[in-house]
């Protein structure tokens, strides 16, 4: 199953921050640094400071709307998140949901082997794979030290499992099934209270896993937290459209990403009516209107649709089968075949084993309260029809999301069948529309996401004007034709009405009307069709005009960070400006490309490379994490638990020493696999060479921490790959294949991490906060009567960058009246280092290539002026007067 752009995204964002994790080794600074790649700061708002929910334990949370494919992302992220983690760790899960339904649904998937979902986890892991349900686990049921040690062990459970008094009695009790964890683990390094070292919590405290939480905004209690910590997790990964304010979100999915994949039915247009009557009239009408254009549409496309409407009644407390079978016989009596209906409430389940997606199914109509408000999704489900009395609180929350993914995660011919309805009756329409908005904000949606068909110059205070649709005005009585009066006009007691409380005679005749007369004026199927379309079209070109695809970026919406936008007086003249890039020559092509890094070193191998490294860093490295405080912000994962290292030790001991050798070459090959540059062969012959030079002292400290050695390994061949992307990128710049061409644009608006406003001459009304020299070289920019404007230029996807053998993005962007435009790098004397050197030679590079228009400095205080190339703050100032 492929996944979509925006989930692509999501766990690339989960491996860039794992791979941040992996250099800090500080959750909080991994989480902050995350952010500033993106722009954004974090604290308080929009990202507020990472929580350390549970000490040592690492915890991210994407926060992507229903029908965003929470499932298939948690599916897609295990092997990232264990490919960041000691390979020799064990590879065990806890997969949580919040409802036996979800429960049900999800261990049929994971334990098929044909089911897209546990396909791609067999596919990243070997097929490799066991999954658990509780009762396998307390069982034993091929759960032992020997089948976890070698495979991926996914236990699903719900978050009830261990909550309830029952069943957490049963998982702290000794258990003779899992005897064998014990023995092999030994004592727990963090026991569970009160429970059996068999118990069954205790042995997945022992494996110290992965936990993912789907629909984490149901783990709220201290309870849950209590669990969580009981888990001893090495990692938490939370999936939910609404997350908890705990919750340290890295990845932000919005509906305007769901809707151009065409996961979702958006917008949702509302239609209040005037009677309950007339809510189950239009749904009838309308849904067999929405079937007819589905069957148009499949002599187009193929694709089988059956629109579905729910049917809500209101709750009453204390209803039985015998009141909602008397509902299906009124319903039945207007004219709708009793197989078309079904009833699925707390009590009745008539969808158990019924195929709704089947073109055998016959059902159109599901009569409801709010049984489905999770775990059950069908894409075929268009309408939600609240049958409540006009006068009761229309309680819509908890199913709105029923109704909201698209069959096929494909668009359809007409708009109509991309959309989703609510019809609803209420005297209060204000707090019926704030109700379906909390729905639309429950399932990770906004008040954007809403259309509003027929106004009624009623909308709640928090809906702009801009967001409804126009008003028509709809007749309330038809033209005399001898039929029955309409359900509009029924004389009902809003006081008596209930959700049965309708002339089903009257409708009946209504509808009859409808089919008879389908061009009559005021046609109401034909209205609310031709109202939806003008809803849909204008929620489309909203869509379509957003310029901040933020989700994309997996950041935050543009509304919800600081948005400084350019002086309009330099508008014209940034809209021509283009700065010059590197690009490359392509053989057989007119057209040049970009030029980054991979192009420099695609040729790159290990190959005669030198196998000498200095290993003094990681054993100096293993001997502080040995002493480190495993609380607070640095995370545990970073050396194995001590169960884990008790058992891989007792393995590993009783094998030759060339075979404890081999096993740790292989454990080194495992964590550089992640360099995708380099081929796994010519990376094993490397990392055997290396091993031949090391001594007996460094040897045993190989079996001791690899993962160390390993990372001074993968310094050594990102140095050797950084030294032949510089020699590639100056033989073909000396040849002319690699050259500069206008390309690079200014954003109409930046959103700054930190910000000020304090500097004059500036290209946008506020710019990035500085510090020490940046701000002294700001200050003297303000006052510079050759500046025309200054920006504080920033290293993120905003920013410019000089592209070549490095990425550099140089600290301001400056051009005088003149017309000349100069790149500068403000350096204290502290940055003395190779880095800097290699961003002058770059920067030289450019220059030389971009023309006369153009230059680069690299400014140092006065008293500092380390090496050639670079220029001193006053001679910088002074050559600045004649540029």
């Amino acid at each position: 199953m492929e996944l979509k752009r925006y989930q692509k995204q999501v766990i690339r964002d989960l491996s860039r921050y794992l791979g941040i994790l992996n250099k800090t080794r500080d959750m909080s600074a991994a989480f902050r640094d995350y952010w500033a790649e993106k722009g954004v700061t974090v604290g308080p708002m929009p990202v507020p400071e990472y929580q350390n929910i549970v000490p040592g334990v690492p915890s991210l949370c994407a926060k992507v709307p229903t029908g965003g494919g929470k499932t298939l992302l948690a599916c897609n992220a295990i092997r990232p998140v264990f490919d960041a983690l000691p390979p020799a760790k064990i590879k065990a899960v806890v997969w949580l949901v919040p409802s036996d339904a979800i429960l049900t649904q999800t261990l049929a998937a994971l334990q098929d082997p044909f089911h897209p979902y546990r396909q791609k986890i067999d596919a990243d892991f070997g097929g490799r794979v066991e999954v658990y349900s509780k009762q396998q686990l307390l069982d034993g049921q091929n759960f032992n030290i020997t089948s976890v040690t070698e495979q991926l062990s996914v236990m699903l459970l719900s978050y009830d499992s261990f909550r309830g008094q029952k069943e957490n009695l049963k998982a702290r009790q000794e258990n003779s099934s899992l005897a064998g964890f014990a023995k092999a683990l030994g004592a727990p390094e963090n026991p569970v209270p009160d429970a059996d070292e068999t118990g069954l919590i205790q042995v997945i405290n022992q494996l110290s896993p992965l936990v993912i939480v789907d629909e984490s905004h149901h783990a709220k209690s201290k309870l849950s937290l209590e669990m969580l910590r009981d888990f001893n997790p090495c990692f938490i990964l939370e999936l939910t459209a609404t997350p908890r304010k705990e919750s340290n979100i890295f990845a932000f999915v919005d509906a305007a990403q769901l809707k151009r994949e065409n996961m979702v039915k958006l917008p949702v247009v509302v239609f209040n009516r005037d009677s309950q009557s007339r809510v189950l009239t239009d749904a009838v009408d309308f849904r067999r209107s929405l079937e007819e254009l589905a069957k148009e549409d499949r002599k187009q496309t193929g694709r089988y649709i059956r629109p579905i409407a729910l049917f809500q009644a209101q709750s009453k407390g204390g209803e039985n089968r015998a009141t909602y079978e008397k509902l299906r016989e009124k319903l039945t009596k207007i004219g709708i075949p009793q197989s078309h209906i079904a009833i699925r409430t707390a009590d009745i389940n008539e969808l158990r084993r019924v195929n709704l997606m089947s073109e055998d199914c016959p059902i159109r109509y599901i009569i409801t309260v709010d049984a489905l408000k999770e775990g059950w999704d069908c894409p075929f489900a268009y309408i939600l029809a609240s049958l409540a009395n006009k006068t009761s609180q229309v309680d819509v929350e908890q199913i709105v999301g029923r109704i909201l993914r698209l069959p096929d995660t494909q668009p359809n011919p007409t708009r109509a069948l991309n959309q989703s309805y609510v019809l609803t009756s209420s005297d209060d329409f204000h707090r019926t529309l704030n109700n379906i908005i909390s729905a639309l904000n429950g399932a990770g949606f906004t008040e954007k996401d809403y259309r509003l068909a027929e106004p009624n110059n009623a909308q709640p205070e928090n809906t702009s004007p801009e967001n409804q649709g126009e008003q028509v005005s709809i007749p309330a009585n038809r033209p005399e034709t001898g039929q029955a009066q309409t359900p509009a006009t029924a004389s009902v007691s809003d006081s008596d009405e209930d959700f049965m409380n309708f002339d089903a005679d009257k409708v009946s005749a209504e509808l009859a009307y409808r089919r008879n007369s389908p061009n009559e004026a005021g046609n109401s199927a034909e209205r609310m069709l031709a109202e939806s379309d003008k809803a849909g079209q204008d929620y489309e070109q909203k869509i379509n005009a957003q310029t901040d695809d933020s989700s994309l970026n997996g950041r935050p919406a543009e509304g919800d960070m600081p948005t400084f936008y350019v002086y309009p007086e330099f508008e014209e003249e940034i809209r021509a400006l283009r700065l010059p890039q590197f690009f490359y020559r392509i053989q057989g092509s007119l057209y040049p490309a970009f030029l980054e890094k991979d192009f420099l070193t695609e040729d790159f191998s290990l190959k005669g490379k030198p196998a000498d490294i200095d290993f003094i860093g990681a054993e100096r490295n293993m001997v502080e994490i040995d002493v480190r405080d495993s609380r607070g912000n640095t995370p545990r994962v970073y050396k194995l638990e001590a169960a884990e290292q008790r058992y891989i030790k007792e393995k590993i001991s009783h094998l030759p020493q060339k075979e404890r050798v081999r096993r740790c070459k292989g454990y080194i090959c495992h964590e550089l696999n992640k360099l995708n540059f380099i081929d796994e062969e010519s990376l094993t012959q490397y990392v055997d060479a290396v091993v031949e030079t090391m001594s007996e002292d460094q040897l045993a400290g190989l079996e001791k921490s690899y993962s160390d050695y390993a990372e001074q390994i993968k310094k050594k061949i990102y140095a050797l790959r950084a030294e032949y992307a510089m020699r590639r990128f100056d033989d073909l710049f000396e040849i002319g294949e690699i050259f500069c061409q206008e390309n690079w644009t200014f954003p109409n608006a930046i959103h700054p991490k930190k910000y000020t406003s304090a500097y004059g001459n500036t290209l946008y009304t506020a710019e990035g906060k500085m510090d020490g020299l940046e701000r002294d070289f700001a200050m003297e920019l303000t006052s510079a009567p050759s500046v025309r404007w200054w920006h504080r230029n920033t290293e993120d996807k905003e920013g410019f960058r000089l592209n070549g053998f490095i990425n550099h993005y140089p600290d301001f962007i400056i051009m005088t009246k003149k017309g000349t435009l100069i790149l500068a790098e403000t350096k204290g004397p502290h940055l003395d280092n190779h880095e800097t050197q290699l961003r002058v030679k770059l920067g030289r590079a450019w220059e030389k290539a971009a023309g006369s228009k153009y230059r680069y400095y690299m400014v140092f205080p006065d008293k500092n002026q380390p090496f050639d190339g670079v220029c001193g703050m006053s001679r910088f100032l002074e050559l600045l007067k004649n540029l």
